[in-house]
């Protein structure tokens, strides 16, 4: 057996036990192997238990299938209820399993032709026509049947069939402008065949349209293989290198087949160029799946571009555009903003060392870790310059002043933070020298919107706040976070801070009051840290995420042992 046979029985020995149909397994010995709950009635009818064969009569109609005749149905009468029972034989595991469905329903209406809105006509195997109800009339006429004597015409042929095969046929006949589907069912207990129609006119017409339909229309049997389609699935077909009844790619089958846990499913497929989204559609009366395409390239290609574009803007600003809040002109506005700077301290020398390539992994995971952390503070990154970083809040959304403030320095302690882990990254660069970073934090008035011409904009902002944000930044200490007496007196209640002096600005008559930046006051979310480091030693500890005390205190008993040893 295959391994994709062997994982579709796996699949399928799922759903019996849910099946509201009658569902049983016999070996090809006749002996009943399984049966679910639904089978139940039928067991009882049958006087059987698991490991246990039925009367021989039971056996008589399937225990004869084989690879050569692998279906058979037959029907059974149980507490009043009658199902029809199609037998099939599995050959990968050489056993035979039997499908119910009540049709206790169908042979009540059975019983009543005359009532039936569809034409039933019944026949003698010869082909003599013994009734024929009220709906019939029409295809009576037409063909000029009589009572008692020979069916000519289209039908005869199926009935002849039908009679031969013993089996249901399934034929189509058309009456002046009608068109209808007819069953024909072997009764062999008396000897006639009966004739059920339904008038599909209207389907006729429908299945028409996919000819016109300037979008791909498909549709293959249970096997894939390709039963029609329209003009439109010239272009599929061509990559597909396949014609009428030839089946389609096995990648494509693969894709498809995943789908099938629903009635219609959806599905993105590349061919060729182009990429095509399918609604699958499983039609169970005939055993036949239609695929509905749209070619959907132009989407894919302008996603793809927006994709791209949004690596160029900071998120919120991009949806801002993209969303239609923000027009794209040189428009620009005065608002009360918290602006970031942070800088690597001496990356200039550390370039001069790395290798061009190792300089570019370095940086981008030094800027992707940094931005990360920007985004989920709800900061707008407005550019790189160099291992530089300028940040703002308050535009192009903001939450208020105080908390656009508490938010931007909330972020730099978080930055903070992932520093100490990021030098171990550092450290494996090969780069001796320590991975310092200055921050400066300054909330102010400043111009913000689109600045440049015509042709090219820029979303940033301008002012005299920038400039003593940026300023800060280069007069903090190593690992230091510097804010302005304006974001202070902001944040002040939220997070704890040291005055460290004063510093005079060009520009700024007097001199502006500085503060560093300790940490978040107890119970505004502070993750109080534990860190040492020295040669050979790195430790670094947030007890709020501690989970298991004890664990982290045996492990480093178990430490400071190896180290006495």
């Amino acid at each position: 057996m295959s391994q994709k046979n062997s994982e579709l029985i796996k699949v399928f020995e799922k759903f019996p036990d849910q099946n509201p149909n009658p569902v049983l397994r016999f070996s090809k010995e006749g002996v009943l192997m399984y049966y679910n709950e639904s089978s139940n009635i039928i067991i009882n009818q049958w006087e059987i238990e698991l490991n246990q064969k039925p009367d021989q009569k039971i056996l008589d109609n399937f225990l004869f299938l084989n690879k050569n005749k692998i279906i058979n149905t037959f029907e059974v009468i149980a507490r009043n209820k009658t199902y029809l029972i199609k037998a099939v034989y599995v050959d990968e595991i050489k056993c035979i399993n039997l499908y119910g469905s009540d049709i206790t329903a169908k042979k009540v209406m059975d019983k009543f032709p005359d009532q039936n809105p569809n034409p039933v006509m019944r026949v003698s195997r010869e082909g003599k026509l013994t009734y024929f109800n009220k709906a019939s009339t029409i295809i009576v006429k037409y063909y000029d049947f009589s009572l008692n004597q020979s069916i000519e015409g289209p039908l005869f042929e199926l009935i002849g069939k039908t009679a031969i095969t013993k089996d249901i046929t399934q034929g189509e006949i058309t009456v002046d402008k009608k068109s209808f589907l007819v069953y024909l069912v072997p009764v062999p207990e008396f000897d006639f065949i009966i004739i059920y129609g339904s008038d599909i006119t209207a389907n006729k017409l429908v299945n028409k349209f996919p000819d016109q339909n300037p979008n791909p229309v498909m549709r293959f049997n249970k096997k894939w293989k390709l039963e029609y389609f329209n003009d439109a699935c010239d272009y599929i077909i061509e990559n597909w290198n396949i014609g009428i009844n030839e089946t389609i790619p096995k990648h494509i089958i693969t894709d498809l087949e995943k789908q099938n846990s629903t009635l219609i499913h959806n599905l993105e497929i590349l061919i060729g160029e182009r990429t095509y989204f399918f609604n699958i559609v499983e039609v169970f009366e005939f055993d036949f799946f239609l695929l509905y395409g749209t070619d959907i390239t132009s989407v894919k290609d302008k996603e793809m571009i927006l994709s791209k574009l949004s690596k160029y803007f900071s998120p919120q600003v991009y949806s801002s555009i993209f969303s239609g809040k923000l027009d794209v002109n040189i428009t620009t506005n005065r608002k009360n903003l918290t602006v970031f700077f942070s800088d690597i301290k001496g990356f200039t020398t550390i370039t001069e060392k790395l290798e061009p390539e190792k300089l570019t992994e370095f940086i981008t995971h030094y800027l992707t870790q940094m931005t990360d952390i920007a985004i989920a503070y709800g900061g707008t990154v407005d550019k790189y310059i160099g291992d530089a970083i300028m940040i703002f809040f308050g535009d192009p959304t903001t939450k208020g002043l105080t908390d656009d403030a508490i938010d931007c320095v909330s972020m730099a302690l978080k930055m903070q933070e992932k520093l100490k882990l990021i030098k171990k990254k550092w450290k494996s660069f090969g780069i001796t020298e320590t991975l310092d970073v200055r921050m400066g934090i300054h909330t102010d008035i400043c111009t913000v919107g689109n600045f440049g011409s015509k042709d090219r904009l820029d979303y940033t902002v301008l002012g005299n706040g920038v400039n003593l944000a940026s300023r800060l930044e280069s007069s903090a200490k190593p690992n230091e976070i510097l804010i302005s007496d304006n974001t202070y007196n902001i944040i002040r209640k939220d997070i704890k801070c040291k005055y460290v002096g004063e510093i005079k600005v060009k520009g700024k008559a007097h001199p502006v009051r500085t503060y560093q930046v300790k940490n978040l006051i107890l119970g505004k979310d502070e993750k109080e840290m534990i860190e040492y480091e020295t040669d050979g030693f790195s430790l670094v500890l947030e007890k709020n995420e501690i989970k298991s005390k004890k664990k982290i205190i045996n492990y480093l008993k178990k430490s400071i042992d190896q180290l006495k040893s």
